[in-house]
Formats: structure tokens, sequence, C-alpha cells
């Protein structure tokens, strides 16, 4: 699976910079925000693509009012996405600016009319936030794009994800990727669950990844040690900046060091491969091997005290003690010489 020019089937993991709302309602916030993504080593930046009118009703009404322990707690959820959104007339000029510096740049639409709008900039991918993957009409109409398909699974049942991902392949899209993620802002440690990125990548039969929530940089290292090829995580130029995003969100020195570790943790990871390398080869001699440990008169016995298994390596494997004790010397022996099997009677030389 591809996504852009990024291959996912390579060892490197895609990294994206989730720019969300810490734009600050300001498009020069916005672009200096992508030039510090690609500083800080993000593949991708990813943006949103809603109007306050698209995601929710302008009502006052209590189911309208958030509550329940979160960041927002207190407001209509009209006014925060109100806050929060990326003006449209903006995009045209950041798409061109990501790619200018060669990131990969998409968004996540919300609605039918955001994927129509976002098709005009030909974006690598489209991204269904958490709380859009009971929207399988939102689903359906971005997956008939042919474009790849990323898919947050915060707040869905196992059913739901199954669903998502059989409705892409009903519209012939089979480049589907599955993010773990708790939707909770900022996220437990908890309650991350990162066992499931591997059990869902062979359950579900797609590439798994990790839109992560959590503060700090622990997780997504994890996460991409479990075999997560995607990480998506909220970015920001500058805390200050404020806005409703900017409390789990990373600024670019954090970003950066996420980035670092992740590229260690790939490195780190390596292939499954058991064969020697030089190093490994060249590091043998401190191994242990057959020595001999005593002066050796021609004709004495080997014995445990007079040979014996030691560093360097340079002597016989010590696997070979016990079927050369109790037999006896070809010739005189110096301690500290490396054994051989010419150097036992009634053998033949074959070391």
């Amino acid at each position: 699976m591809k996504i852009g020019n990024f291959d996912l089937n390579g060892p490197a993991t895609f990294i994206i910079a989730e720019l969300s709302a810490n734009h600050g309602g300001d498009i020069d916030i916005a672009k200096r925000t992508i030039d510090a993504a690609k500083e800080a080593g993000a593949d991708a930046v990813k943006l949103q693509t809603y109007r306050a009118d698209t995601i929710t009703l302008d009502c006052n009404r209590k189911d309208f009012i958030i509550g329940g322990e979160t960041l927002w707690d207190g407001q209509r959820l009209y006014d925060l996405y109100k806050e929060a959104s990326l003006p449209w007339e903006w995009h045209a000029e950041l798409f061109e600016h990501a790619r200018e510096r060669g990131l990969e740049i998409f968004s996540s639409p919300f609605d039918k009319s955001a994927v129509d709008f976002l098709e005009t900039f030909s974006p690598c991918a489209y991204k269904i936030a958490s709380f859009e993957i009971t929207d399988y009409g939102l689903i359906r109409y971005a997956a008939a794009k042919g474009r790849p398909m990323i898919i947050s699974t915060g707040i869905a049942t196992i059913q739901e994800i199954q669903d998502a991902v059989d409705i892409c392949r009903e519209e012939g899209n089979t480049n589907i990727a599955l993010l773990q993620c708790t939707s909770s802002y900022p996220a437990p440690l908890e309650e991350a669950n990162l066992n499931t990125i591997p059990n869902m990548r062979d359950s579900f039969g797609v590439v798994a990844g990790f839109s992560d929530h959590t503060l700090g940089i622990s997780a997504p290292v994890a996460a991409v040690a479990l075999g997560a090829k995607i990480i998506e995580k909220h970015f920001i130029l500058d805390k200050s900046i404020g806005g409703p995003d900017a409390g789990f969100s990373l600024d670019r020195e954090e970003f950066g060091a996420m980035v670092r570790a992740v590229r260690e943790t790939e490195k780190l990871l390596g292939n499954v491969n058991y064969s020697l390398t030089e190093r490994k080869r060249r590091n043998r001699r401190f191994a242990r091997s057959l020595y001999v440990a005593e002066e050796i008169r021609k004709g004495e016995i080997f014995t445990e005290n007079n040979l014996r298994s030691v560093r360097p390596g340079y002597g016989l494997h010590p696997k070979y003690l016990p079927e050369i004790l109790g037999k006896r010397a070809r010739c005189d022996l110096q301690k500290g010489t490396p054994m051989k099997f010419s150097y036992v009677e009634e053998t033949c030389e074959t070391g």
C-alpha cells in the first residue's frame, strides 16, 4: 500500500503531523506549522475539512453542550467547531505549500461536500476520523474515489470496524489502513491498548497504525515496536498559540524527538535474521572455546583440569569437550594452546 510516494510496505513508518485546530485562525501560522512539521521529520501533514454547519447544529439544547470531563466541557458543539475549523479558502494555498516542501498532504472530510471539495486537490488519501466511523455513507462516498483510506477506530465496536472495511472493499478500494485510537483528549496511557495493533492487522487484513492522543512520545514508539506502519500525532507550532487541541499536541521539539525515537526503533527492529553479520563473526573471538589449561605431555590423558572451555574463541567448539576427555595427547602441548582434533590420539586431523 502506498500513500502518495510513501510505500508502507517498506521498513519506514509513515508519520503524520495533524494540524487540526492548531492554526490559531491565521493562515501564516498554518504555513509555518507545515514548515516546522517538515523540519521535525514528518512525512505528511493532515488537515480537517468541515464547517460548523456540516458537522453539527447551531443549537442550544442540552445534547449540544459538551460535558463528561473533557477539555471542552460547557461549550456548545457549534461554537467549538466554529473556532477549530480550518477555513476552506485556505486549502489550496496549504496544499501547495506542503507539496512545495516535499510533504504529503491530505485531510479528514466530515461530509460528502468536503469530499467533493478535497477531490479538486487530488489528496493522497482520505482519513475518516474516529467519530465519523459510524457514518457509513461518508465512508462509502470517500472510498469510491479510489484513494487510500485511513480510518481511526477510537469509538467503534469491532462490528463497526468490520463494516467500515467491508464498505471500502465493496467499492473496490482495498488500500485500507486502520488506526488504533483512544478518543480521549488527552488519552490515559492505560487505555492505549497498543496490543490491538498487530491483532487489527491480522484480523482485518489491513495496514495497522496508531492515532495518538496520549501525552508525550512513549506511546508512538511502543506502537511502532508492535508493528504500527502509520503514526498520527497532533502538531502545534507553539503551545502559546492555544486553541482546542493545544493541550495534547506536540510542539516542534517534542515532535522531532518522537520522530527520532521512531526512526531509532525502526533500526532496532530490523528483520528476522539468525545469520551472523560481519560484526558478529568478528566478535566470536570473545566466545568460549577449548584451550590447553596446563602443560600436557605426549600420551597424557585430557582431563577437565588440563583442557577447559575459556575465552577467547580460537580453539575447538566447547561441545567437543566430552568427546576429547579421557583420550591421550598426540604431542606435547603448552598452556594456552587452542585445541585442535589433530592433538588427540586415534583421531583424524579435522581442525
